[in-house]
């Protein structure tokens, strides 16, 4: 059986609390009609998938891998050279395609969002990777941001 990891648990329980309280009957209505407001939607989660799949691709781990959340290797070149998180920082793309229909319930649930993957989900995986590797990770911590610029 396959685990989910915290990050998988909070950035879904983010965007499921964003999507109720982006509810509205334009929401509920773009949905029955399969309008391009709800295609919105749908696309910024297709794209955040194939970010995914092109990073972990870039980092040669697999969807399934058998070293989940045990790091084999610390990856700091291509888009890792920018952010240490480059998936979380994706995931803010279906967070953000929810202002369509509620701008605030978007900025109220990117807010969570990166409040909780900072202190509940990067702290306890910055841990392990100080743990694993050690002044190599401490070295790239220092140079490059936990998202774009802090």
């Amino acid at each position: 059986m396959s685990k989910i990891d915290r990050s998988s648990w909070v950035s879904w329980a983010c965007y499921y609390f964003g999507f109720v309280l982006a509810w509205s009957p334009a929401l509920h209505r773009d949905i029955a009609l399969m309008a391009p407001g709800f295609a919105l939607l749908i696309a910024a989660i297709a794209v955040f998938m194939l970010i995914v799949v092109a990073i972990q691709r870039y980092m040669h781990v697999a969807l399934t891998s058998s070293t989940f959340g045990e790091p084999q290797r610390l990856v700091t070149s291509g888009i890792f050279r920018w952010s240490r998180n480059p998936i979380y920082l994706a995931f803010l793309l279906p967070l953000a395609s929810l202002a369509y229909y509620a701008p605030l319930a978007s900025a109220a649930a990117i807010v969570i969002y990166l409040l909780a993957m900072t202190f509940y989900v990067i702290a306890a995986e910055e841990k392990v990777l100080t743990e694993r590797f050690g002044s190599d990770f401490a070295a790239y911590r220092a140079k490059t941001p936990r998202w774009l610029i802090v």
